[in-house]
């Protein structure tokens, strides 16, 4: 059986993108590398983490609609919650609390690397 463990997010600065998804999201720390700039890996309530580690080299901002992975998608039962949360917190939004015919909610988002971020609340599973 396969799972996805954890997404790794290759950041400018490690401390300050963990500690904004631990303020945010409530996600704990369950490894710290302690090193000058740290490795971290980030619990979520489901057991999946994100680990936070150093880049070495910077790239171009790339949108939602380039090619590869544009984005990470945290699943949610509150999107307008969540969505609250988020403005509270001056987050910059890319597309705004949408609910599409079948009541399936999006909003798009960024951290504050610029990496997009996407919750999805599904009134039915897909699974």
């Amino acid at each position: 059986m396969l799972t996805l463990e954890h997404v790794g997010i290759c950041a400018n600065n490690t401390k300050l993108l963990k500690d904004w998804y631990i303020q945010l999201f409530n996600f704990k720390v369950v490894y710290d590398n302690q090193k000058e700039m740290p490795t971290y890996f980030l619990l979520m309530d489901d057991e999946s983490m994100l680990e936070i580690y150093p880049m070495d080299h910077s790239t171009e901002t790339k949108t939602n609609k380039h090619q590869g992975i544009r984005h990470i998608a945290f699943g949610t039962d509150n999107a307008e919650k969540e969505y609250e949360n988020l403005m509270k917190n001056n987050v910059e939004i890319i597309d705004e609390l949408k609910s599409n015919p079948k009541g399936i909610k999006t909003i798009f988002f960024k951290d504050p690397e610029g990496n997009i971020i996407h919750f999805i609340e599904r009134p039915t599973p897909l699974v």
